[in-house]
């Protein structure tokens, strides 16, 4: 589930607490920002970490939902101490679902929804309330003794071809909380090999403006898996055109040097070219559709993360 998925089940909950990892040093399972939500009925949405770590937050948002009053716990996550080896710790705030705590979430999730990051601001009271807040730009921020989480849109993956990667990459990069869109110019194919709910299709007229009008930016993934050499080489020139964060094509490195040959005449340096990851995914021995598109989320999400 998507930070702003989850941000909107906080606005719309009845009752019930919310888990938020406000820091974090050494090795940890989720760092600054990850969520458990406990709503009334006992139903779970996010995670802290699982493990003994998750069980403590849990019955500590239970404690919480009975006194309705915040406490700020620090875990250490050692196997003395919680049964965790990872070695480093954490601090979670664990707080009632409240009207404040909705209205910041309500914003957080429209901040998101188009594109924007934000601080969310807590800040604990003395009578163990938190003050909630989502600052617009502009407005003054909370004092340093409240917890600021920053966070950012989910990151855009646009895939050029709706091959056999694509429809196993899509849904699987949906459920890593990327943003995904497919684009094709062959509608009679797009209307036979249709993609889950949540994924994005786009019908081209031509690869010529696969990006005409595209915002991206830094946050965007492209992926380029089209059904012809003369299509990858079309879209890999729009989007060395960009400041896309990832750019990745499907081939083998003898199609790479062709290609790029090809390009090298037309003026793009090695530098730009730099930038491209093909043969694209992590090497891991991948053969079938379904593991070329784990090889590939894979070496996306490291250069999410800052690993690749």
């Amino acid at each position: 589930m998507t930070e702003q998925h989850l941000f909107e089940k906080i606005a719309a909950a009845e009752g019930g607490g919310l888990a938020l990892v406000v820091g974090r040093s050494g090795s940890a399972p989720r760092g600054v920002g990850a969520m458990l939500l406990l709503d009334r009925q006992g139903r779970l949405t996010g995670t802290v970490g699982g493990g003994s770590l998750e069980q403590q937050a849990l019955a500590l948002l239970k404690q919480v939902q009975q006194q309705g009053q915040a406490v700020v716990q620090p875990f250490g996550l050692t196997p003395e101490a919680d049964g965790m080896p990872c070695g480093g710790s954490v601090t979670v705030l664990c707080a009632p679902v409240c009207p404040g705590l909705q209205a910041a979430a309500a914003r957080a999730a429209d901040c998101l929804a188009q594109g924007k990051g934000l601080v969310l601001s807590a800040r604990l009271l003395p009578e163990g309330r938190v003050n909630w807040q989502v600052p617009a730009q502009g407005e003054p921020e909370e004092p340093p003794e409240g917890y600021r989480i920053p966070f950012v849109p989910s990151p855009r993956l646009q895939i050029f071809g709706a091959g056999h990667i694509a429809q196993a990459l899509a849904p699987q990069a949906l459920a890593c909380d990327f943003q995904v869109t497919v684009l094709d110019d062959r509608a009679d194919y797009l209307a036979v090999h249709p993609f889950p709910t949540g994924v994005g299709v786009v019908c081209l007229e031509t690869f010529e403006q696969a990006l005409a009008g595209s915002n991206t930016a830094v946050n965007s993934f492209l992926l380029i898996a089209t059904y012809g050499h003369a299509h990858d080489q079309t879209v890999l020139e729009q989007a060395l055109a960009t400041d896309a964060g990832y750019i990745g094509m499907v081939g083998s490195r003898r199609k790479r040097e062709e290609l790029f040959a090809g390009l090298r005449t037309k003026g793009v340096s090695d530098g730009a070219l730099g930038r491209v990851h093909c043969p694209v995914g992590l090497s891991i021995g991948a053969e079938t559709p379904a593991e070329i598109a784990v090889s590939i989320l894979a070496q996306m999400i490291a250069v999410r993360r800052g690993k690749g």
